[in-house]
């Protein structure tokens, strides 16, 4: 079975539950801390991943490190996930989880790219005309490249929309040699 199919499925499983017992966004905050730990600690997550520590040496090790930080269905989450072997899903997981809160929560992640680094009144304007748009929250993080001379691109959900000027130059470009060789 597909590793992105098992995720699917765990993170509904826990978007489900969560939303039941009304602390959905504390449990998505719950998973992406203790996955962005797991991933960000070596030792415990090779401890974690492998084979050798047992399921029983995990559970241990997630009760006395992780139980007074975290809720109970969390914590009885992570351990449905040890007993099943599922847990280096972890990160697709809360991946997973995360866009489904997004998705209930009517919220859209987009990246900007532009030449200058955005100011916090530019970025507001552009979230403002999205949100108008879309008829959703929008939270955009603004990235610099200096080689698109100016403009901006947009990504969201997979949808690029290209106002560089660069790109300009190119489609310009590009049709004086076409019709030139006409």
């Amino acid at each position: 079975m597909k590793s992105t199919v098992l995720a699917r499925r765990y993170a509904k499983a826990l978007f489900s539950i969560a939303l039941e017992k009304k602390i959905l966004d504390a449990v998505g905050k719950e998973l992406t801390a203790f996955a962005k730990v797991i991933q960000e600690t070596p030792q415990l997550r090779y401890f974690f991943r492998s084979p050798e520590a047992g399921k029983e040496g995990k559970r241990r090790l997630i009760e006395n490190s992780f139980q007074d930080r975290f809720s109970a269905l969390f914590i009885n989450f992570i351990f449905v996930l040890l007993e099943k072997g599922r847990q280096n899903n972890l990160s697709e997981i809360a991946e997973e989880f995360n866009r489904l809160l997004d998705k209930h929560h009517n919220r859209v992640h987009a990246k900007t790219v532009s030449a200058v680094a955005l100011s916090k009144k530019e970025i507001s304007k552009i979230t403002a005309t999205l949100e108008g748009r879309y008829n959703a929250t929008f939270e955009i993080e603004n990235y610099v490249d200096p080689k698109i001379l100016g403009g901006l691109i947009l990504r969201i959900d997979g949808q690029v929309i290209d106002g560089s000027v660069r790109t300009q130059l190119q489609k310009m470009r590009l049709e004086m040699l076409t019709e030139s060789n006409s």
